[in-house]
């Protein structure tokens, strides 16, 4: 197992005072891996673990003038812990390896099999930047970028910001006292903003040139993901017009041979066809279905519009008149007005 972090430190459940919290029986080795948090102490070398996936939250706090990560994996059963370069003394720790930490253990946590795409030390507000005090609404945490959405866990707070890429309507790069920042829109009309910011910086200090970055890269994956979408679309459209010859010349039609036409999975699809049997008037007669021809149209039409299909409606494409971003089902472009 391919280990992700690995550092002296201390570590203690509960609420610790700070004598556990630097004593030699709490010092020991942190290890992170994609699937477990591990602690072993140096001096009983007893093995504490945890699962990733009982990670509910984690916090970065300074208790005692250490630089802590506090984590949780329900409301009772809390944890901390702190690495620091030395296991011989627990009197310090690293701000640098503590945020080191925090960042493996954001991308283990909310990546979710999906490779990383982009990541960065970020900055992040609830809706837009205003000119007075941007610098001080910003959330600092960090930021991973996958080709499923975006994750931003910010340092001090609970509460992790998530985006999924078919939920980004509009992606902006706008300036705020002239430092640049990307304004995102969803498709519920909720807007969000962020910046990269530069590592092992005691203040908050912007990286222009990561935010560029990212707003590219986040532009690339909504593409990636728009035409990934209008393919399967158009995919389901041959499998529903593969359903309609068959029906067309005959009334019965092997069970095997319709799941295959659909794309479905075995469990999925014998309980869409009782659903079915029951509301389009269909026998089922040992491996055959037996259609009853004056449901076909009906049953054609609840397939057609929308049965295993992505919501279209999400789905965007660029007018080949004026660029703009339209619905993939628009004739007529809103904003030039010109068929497409």
């Amino acid at each position: 197992m391919v280990i992700l972090f690995e550092c002296y430190g201390n570590f203690v459940s509960g609420n610790a005072n700070y004598l556990a919290l630097i004593s030699k029986k709490s010092r020991g080795t942190i290890i992170l891996t994609e699937r477990l948090f591990s602690f072993k102490s140096l001096k009983d070398q007893i093995l504490f673990q945890i699962s990733v996936l009982d990670i509910e939250n984690f916090i970065i706090t300074k208790r005692f003038n250490l630089h802590t990560i506090e984590l949780r994996t329900d409301k009772v059963n809390a944890y901390s812990f702190y690495p620091h370069k030395s296991g011989k003394s627990s009197l310090g720790s690293s701000r640098s390896l503590t945020e080191d930490l925090f960042r493996e253990l954001t991308r283990a946590i909310f990546k979710k099999g999906y490779p990383v795409l982009y990541e960065t030390k970020a900055g992040f507000w609830e809706g837009i930047p205003s000119e007075e005090n941007w610098k001080a609404t910003l959330e600092e945490g960090f930021l991973i970028l996958t080709e499923n959405g975006l994750s931003f866990k910010p340092f001090e707070t609970n509460f992790a910001h998530n985006e999924k890429i078919t939920r980004i309507s509009e992606v902006h790069r706008e300036l705020v006292n002239s430092v640049p920042y990307i304004l995102i829109n969803n498709t519920v009309n909720k807007t969000t903003s962020y910046l990269a910011l530069k590592n092992n910086s005691r203040h908050i200090k912007e990286d222009e040139l990561k935010t560029d970055k990212l707003f590219e890269l986040i532009i690339q994956a909504k593409d990636y993901k728009e035409t990934e979408q209008i393919q399967i679309i158009e995919s389901k459209k041959q499998l529903i017009q593969k359903i309609k010859s068959i029906l067309e010349v005959s009334n019965k039609l092997k069970l095997d041979i319709m799941r295959t036409a659909l794309d479905m999975d075995q469990k999925e699809f014998y309980e869409k066809v009782f659903i079915w049997a029951k509301k389009f008037n269909f026998l089922i007669e040992g491996d055959e279905i037996v259609v009853d021809h004056d449901s076909i149209p009906r049953f054609m039409d609840s397939l057609d519009k929308g049965f295993r299909v992505p919501n279209i409606a999400l789905v965007k494409v660029k007018c080949v008149n004026c660029g703009k971003n339209i619905e993939y089902l628009a004739k007529i472009c809103p904003y030039c007005g010109r068929e497409n």
